[in-house]
């Protein structure tokens, strides 16, 4: 579920939109690579998505480049929370001021700036009720979320939906999203594996240092799909790269499980249903594991 709204600029006397006119001072943008991690910073082929540092919520997107006069459009994933909603109207009536018009589409209907407070309402009630409903209808999920994919037990998050603020939603959304953590996913590879003709073999990389977030168990990433079927590609096999920041180089390869096996005798801290993140390892630590696991 999402909103989607476009403004349209009329007029002979256009004007284009800089970058500066849509961050407002207040947001920060960036683009997602191919596993849905945000690269700050970075600007997509005619898109970007934006995010309020004091409230990261899950990103509005916003198709746009500097030489557009006719339209700007913005989309945003639901359910959400209030503070983004926020967001998302005020952006909206500071680009239509820029463009000098007072109406705008939301959702192929034209609507006006005096009826953003009922629209801003409107879609707190359906971000409320449909975040109910998928909790009510699913026994995990995954949102995807400004910074990084969220995934979750619905069990374990009914605090979510206990007041139709969505407060403790938007607390931990921010929370999870407000750290500075290396979002660890796999990159595959054909190779050729213990005699058989060709296998897939999924890599995860450990730097040195690197505060990280990393999963429990070991899964293809979300872009990697298997075109025939469509479901996720096999994975044959995982390994961990371990890498020296000092040396500057990869060390080498060691499987996941010994990685694991190693992890687990340290502090390792909770993330979502899916993840753990744990502190960055040292340089002495990141040698140790390849001398005794490499293959």
């Amino acid at each position: 579920m999402s909103v989607k709204i476009s403004i349209q600029q009329k007029g002979i006397l256009k004007r284009t939109l800089s970058l500066q006119d849509i961050l407002m001072d207040t947001f920060h943008y960036g683009r997602y690579d191919a596993n849905y991690i945000f690269l700050e910073g970075e600007m997509g082929e005619g898109e970007m998505t934006i995010y309020h540092p004091e409230h990261i919520a899950r990103g509005i997107s916003v198709i746009w480049n500097e030489h557009e006069k006719k339209e700007i459009s913005l989309h945003m994933l639901l359910p959400t929370t209030p503070q983004e909603i926020d967001d998302l109207y005020k952006l909206v009536k500071h680009l239509c001021h820029l463009w000098k018009t007072s109406s705008f589409i939301q959702d192929d209907q034209v609507f006006t700036l005096d009826n953003i407070e009922y629209l801003k309402n409107d879609l707190l009630t359906t971000s409320y009720q449909s975040l109910c409903d998928f909790l009510k209808q699913h026994e995990s999920g995954n949102f995807f979320c400004a910074m990084w994919p969220i995934d979750f037990e619905s069990e374990k998050v009914q605090h979510w939906i206990t007041d139709s603020t969505l407060k403790n939603f938007a607390n931990d959304l921010h929370r999870l999203q407000n750290m500075d953590l290396y979002y660890a996913n796999a990159r595959l590879y054909r190779v050729h594996h213990e005699g058989q003709q060709e296998a897939i073999m999924g890599v995860y990389t450990v730097t040195a240092t690197v505060d990280t977030i990393f999963p429990m168990q070991p899964k293809a990433p979300f872009s990697c799909v298997n075109f025939e079927t469509g479901e996720s590609m096999q994975v044959d096999f995982y390994r961990v790269a371990l890498v020296s920041l000092n040396k500057k180089e990869m060390l080498g390869l060691i499987s996941f499980d010994d990685f694991m096996n190693e992890l687990y005798k340290k502090e390792v801290h909770e993330f979502d249903s899916e993840h753990i993140y744990f502190d960055g390892i040292s340089e002495e630590e990141i040698q140790r594991l390849y001398d005794l696991y490499h293959l």
